[in-house]
């Protein structure tokens, strides 16, 4: 494939076949040896101001991997047309890595680009940092396909693409939430018929939990009318309890404290954010290597 834009787009090999290319990325950078296989290419990197951990790893991976990296975080959605800018684009770039609100338009550009396109994030979707996360989770746990995963969180990009990682992967995941804030019909569908693992929705947190040995998170909705609906899921060290005796709780960053997570479950021994985004940088690298290596 010439892009990665979502993780549909993957299968269950492929999946893991990147996990053993971000596990050599990662003896390399230990031991220091030089490896530059994106020599005199350069790649645009296009993130929003608000880009910290996403933009840090993919810039620094570029930049290893021998790439010269071009931050310019474009606007395609003005008078000139995407034809137009993908068109002269083509001329020059050897890749694009792009966090960009609308999924649709991240299609688009890939479809007219000549070079590869790699989704950094969008609204729907963040296939690198769920890859990154799964990599670091079957570092520690090897068998994914005998863990409980657990989202307790609303409907968006990165619950959508855990979803999406249970169908490929054959995962077991359950999301809580409140009424109202499910991901869509049609991904739990996609999960539920793909997965071989058990796939459910509840809105009982205790219920959810119990026996969990990952639990997810992501930010909640900053309305505060939205917001009252979401602190009866906050997990808390009680409530960790319910779950497995090892289970590991990571939040997607940026993590707001006193919402999904407060600071006594991040400084507790279930929080694994930090060390696990270690497998960031190694991704990142091993995404630009298969994809941008061409």
């Amino acid at each position: 494939m010439k892009d990665l834009i979502s993780m549909k787009h993957l299968t269950r090999d492929f999946i893991y076949y990147l996990f053993g290319q971000a596990d050599l990325m990662k003896s390399r950078h230990l031991k220091g040896e030089v490896y530059k296989p994106l020599a005199g290419k350069t790649i645009i990197t296009s993130f929003p101001p608000t880009s910290i951990r996403t933009r840090v790893t993919f810039e620094t991976g570029v930049y290893q991997l021998g790439a010269q990296p071009l931050n310019l975080h474009m606007k395609f959605e003005d008078a000139e047309l995407i034809e137009d800018k993908i068109g002269h684009l083509n001329c020059w770039m050897d890749g694009l890595v792009i966090r960009h609100g609308n999924q649709e338009l991240v299609q688009q550009i890939a479809d007219l680009a000549e070079f590869p396109v790699i989704n950094g994030m969008t609204k729907d979707s963040h296939p690198c940092e769920i890859l990154s996360d799964l990599h670091a989770i079957h570092e520690m746990r090897q068998d994914l396909k005998s863990l409980k995963f657990v989202f307790v969180g609303e409907g968006a990009n990165i619950s959508n693409t855990w979803f999406e990682a249970a169908a490929k992967l054959d995962l077991s995941i359950t999301q809580v939430c409140p009424v109202g804030y499910e991901i869509n019909q049609e991904l739990y569908d996609y999960a539920k018929s793909n997965s071989k693992g058990e796939v459910l929705i509840t809105h009982d947190l205790d219920a959810g939990i119990k026996g969990a040995d990952i639990v997810l998170t992501d930010g909640w909705p900053a309305d505060a009318e939205e917001l009252k609906k979401f602190m009866p899921y906050q997990l808390t060290n009680e409530k960790l309890k319910l779950a497995s005796r090892r289970c590991l709780v990571n939040p997607c960053p940026p993590i707001n404290r006193g919402h999904a997570v407060p600071n006594e479950v991040m400084s507790s021994e279930y929080f694994i954010g930090y060390k696990m985004k270690e497998s960031l940088l190694h991704m990142q690298k091993a995404i630009l290597d298969e994809y941008m290596d061409k």
